[in-house]
């Protein structure tokens, strides 16, 4: 992991570290949380969680260690807190996707490309969340464990929609997370070995000739899903 302290995490939407003059009471007390997660979030990508050091997030963030403590008790706690900030963006790009486009295969494909977004765009935000310096922590691991499964859960309603039976979908749909995470990974690790649009096409082709092969319980009601998984779509 790079040492460089001249380093500047992106900035996530309300994040950025900015002045707090004129802003007054609980308002405040909201801004300054903000600015003590943007400021650790710079820290702990550039030297890990072993290797930041409250001082130096308080100094980042303009305030003191006595006003940081006020906000979080302790590294693990503002450590947690950042952690949360990249989870809630990753379940909110597949949220967005799976609900803007209207057929199946467009659905996959931004769903996949939310994971090579992530990676290409943030690759030290990638590893604070799935190569955590403190994986025992069990904080840790369950929360990134429940952003997974509520990306999942967003894939496995949309084969259900289509009359895909609850535990098929529910392992179609992790299987899709999974090899979209490890796939953007390896890409990523690979030096981006081709442009992201084609290794975002070929997961999707991957994904997709898997799904075109599932056969859901059907009614008088339920189109069949070989109908609504048509690969031309």
């Amino acid at each position: 992991m790079t040492t460089d302290t001249t380093f500047r995490h992106p900035v996530l939407p309300g994040t950025g570290v900015a002045s707090a003059r004129g802003v007054r009471g609980d308002g405040r007390r909201a801004h300054r949380r903000r600015a003590v997660v943007a400021a650790a979030r710079d820290v702990f990508v550039v030297n890990g969680y072993h290797g930041a050091r409250m001082e130096e997030i308080s100094a980042r963030a303009g305030i003191s260690k006595p006003v940081l403590y006020d906000h979080f008790a302790n590294k693990l706690d503002l450590y947690l807190a950042v952690l949360q900030q990249y989870l809630d963006r990753m379940v909110d790009g597949v949220r967005t996707a799976v609900a803007a486009e209207t057929t199946p295969r467009s659905r996959v494909r931004v769903a996949v490309a939310v994971y090579f977004d992530f990676v290409d765009e943030d690759p030290g935000g990638h590893v604070l969340v799935f190569e955590s310096p403190v994986p025992s922590e069990p904080s840790i691991e369950w929360r990134v464990r429940s952003a997974l499964r509520a990306c999942a859960d967003l894939v496995a309603a949309e084969l259900r929609a289509v009359g895909v039976a609850a535990a098929p979908a529910d392992m179609y749909a992790w299987s899709l997370v999974g090899a979209s995470h490890l796939a953007a990974r390896q890409w990523l690790d690979a030096g981006r070995p081709i442009a992201k649009h084609d290794a975002v096409d070929v997961t999707v082709a991957l994904c997709w000739n898997g799904l075109s092969g599932v056969r859901p319980q059907t009614g008088p009601e339920r189109p069949r899903l070989s109908e609504e998984l048509d690969p031309h779509n």
